[in-house]
């Protein structure tokens, strides 16, 4: 009688037990450790899955570039030089003309003699080239820059679709030339723009719609000039400012002019000793 009575007190209280634990998980589970959203296993974090659409998977924009891949060791090869950057492998840049469109893939052929040749364009997922750009850069003549900023893209029309500017050479004093390539959104391509491409070291302002360019011979002779877009796509010139030294006086003058009246007005010249 009594095995039997603690028998039933024992059934009892599992079955309270039960009652009160939440959803009858042990205490002492996995349901009471605070959960880590890291993985253990890779020592990586785990990440939320990309939202549809996202461009999680696309490539970054810019340039990049490729390794040389050539059957003859590098330090073999024709007009190698120690510590020179390697360009025989090609450069290939990735970039959002418009937010409408696909990423243009930009690709220059690497060349035996170190230097890139043409500039073959695709747009998308899409392999075939749909146009084919004259490569002006010359390596030898951009030190210290970058190759990988040889191609950078501006809104240089002001039209909302980004255009080429591809360097062609930086001087030692800093004056460096382009060539300037506008996207036509009708043609699929871009069209290369003389005016734009006679400009040294220009710089855009998107709010204003204007374009800045300098030019320097040393640290007191040098020019900058404002032009302004027009809805025609001419460029006016509206200011510039011009820094003269006087080697035999010592002396330096800025002078500043403006447009006035459809004519550059001299508004303002200041001489100062050197």
């Amino acid at each position: 009688m009594r095995m039997r009575q603690k028998a039933v007190a024992a059934i009892f209280t599992l079955a309270l037990v039960a009652l009160f634990s939440p959803a009858g998980v042990p205490s002492g589970s996995a349901q009471d450790r605070p959960v880590s959203t890291s993985n253990q296993t890779s020592g990586t974090s785990t990440s939320a899955p990309a939202a549809p659409g996202s461009s999680s998977h696309e490539p970054s924009e810019g340039c990049k570039l490729a390794p040389y891949t050539g059957a003859i060791p590098l330090s073999q090869v024709q007009n190698y030089f120690a510590g020179e950057e390697d360009l025989r492998g090609g450069m290939t840049c990735t970039f959002r003309i418009n937010s409408k469109l696909p990423l243009f893939t930009f690709h220059f052929l690497g060349q035996p003699d170190n230097t890139f040749g043409d500039l073959d364009i695709a747009a998308g997922t899409r392999t075939e080239v749909i146009q084919t750009i004259e490569d002006t850069t010359d390596p030898g003549l951009i030190t210290p820059t970058p190759i990988q900023s040889v191609l950078t893209t501006v809104d240089a029309n002001f039209d909302g679709y980004q255009d080429l500017q591809l360097l062609s050479q930086c001087g030692g004093t800093g004056n460096c030339s382009y060539d300037f390539y506008l996207y036509d959104p009708k043609a699929n391509e871009f069209v290369h723009d003389d005016f734009l491409s006679g400009l040294s070291t220009p710089s855009f302002d998107q709010a204003k719609k204007q374009v800045t360019t300098s030019s320097n011979g040393s640290a007191s002779d040098w020019q900058n000039e404002t032009y302004r877009y027009e809805n025609d796509g001419r460029y006016t010139l509206i200011h510039r400012e011009v820094s003269t030294w006087d080697r035999d006086k010592g002396t330096v003058t800025v002078s500043s002019y403006e447009l006035r009246n459809g004519k550059m007005e001299l508004i303002d010249s200041t001489t100062n000793p050197q």
